[in-house]
């Protein structure tokens, strides 16, 4: 790491006593999911995990290491056992609710409240956009933060059977019709410095790429990852959907990667297939192989 932990966790606490528990202002150099063709373009695809919600805490392992009670109200995927001082090794060790048992990352977003009552959300599907020999996987104990602008997050509907809609403002929450059901949807930069596990303000070692181009102090391609949290009927979307960061432009999102061996440089490279989860509950973790 370029920066080390114990500074990391002193700007954190010092950000979270301020309130300012977001310190995510992504630079605008590419729109999410850029599909251009541009010099350092790898291919394209990618692959979807499921997963489904695992818990609720008031903790944050990225923001605020170590504390519980200092962070707003979060909802967990994956990671069962993802708590204030998860570390990428503590969750090798855990449990997932992934459908990919490799899959031991942890991602989670602020709870959901429809006219002033949470709405736990159903699951989380988790893209990795981009695939190719030079895409790189995340190191295991990678963390990101993002969101808050039109650029990194959305709130949209979906219907069975149909790909969700989503809005051109955070800011805005669409009233989702009987038989649709609410979606936020996050996405991740996907040019990496290179060095950082995290970041000061959990974001600026990763930035967009400009043209599908990664730029000169971020040259490192790793897979975008666009989180899509699902919600239940109960929440119904519009004027009345509040979150426990604020108002809904506070959406936003935190992964921390965690991939068994090499699993994920496997799936990125199209060595290997996933693990998939056996009926009767979420796979116990670290395995190897593809």
């Amino acid at each position: 790491m370029s920066i080390t932990r114990s500074t990391i966790a002193a700007v954190s606490i010092t950000a979270g006593i301020a309130g300012a528990l977001i310190l995510s202002s992504v630079p605008a150099t590419a729109a999410p999911m850029d599909n251009g063709n541009g010099g350092n373009r790898q291919g394209g695809g990618g692959f979807t995990v499921q997963c489904d919600f695992s818990h609720s805490a008031s903790v944050d392992p990225i923001v605020m290491p170590g504390h519980t009670g200092m962070s707003h109200l979060h909802e967990f995927f994956g990671n069962t056992t993802t708590n204030e001082n998860s570390t990428g090794a503590s969750l090798l060790a855990g449990s997932t609710t992934c459908s990919d048992s490799n899959n031991l990352s942890a991602y989670w977003v602020p709870a959901l409240y429809q006219d002033g009552t949470r709405v736990a959300p159903v699951s989380a599907r988790v893209h990795y956009e981009g695939r190719g020999a030079n895409v790189t996987a995340f190191p295991a104990g990678f963390m990101a933060l993002t969101g808050r602008t039109d650029q990194t997050a959305a709130w949209g509907c979906a219907t069975r059977g149909a790909q969700p809609t989503f809005g051109t403002s955070v800011a805005t929450v669409p009233t989702c019709d009987p038989g649709s059901r609410l979606v936020a949807q996050i996405t991740f930069p996907q040019c990496w410095d290179g060095t950082s596990l995290d970041s000061a303000d959990h974001i600026s070692h990763l930035v967009f790429a400009t043209g599908n181009v990664c730029p000169t102090d971020h040259p490192v391609r790793v897979p975008q990852v666009v989180l899509s949290v699902s919600y239940p009927a109960a929440a119904t979307g519009g004027s009345g959907v509040t979150l426990a960061s604020g108002a809904a432009s506070t959406l936003h999102a935190d992964i921390f990667e965690a991939w068994a061996g090499n699993s994920l440089q496997n799936r990125i490279s199209g060595r290997g297939g996933q693990r998939p989860a056996v009926a009767g509950g979420p796979q116990n973790g670290p395995q190897n192989g593809p």
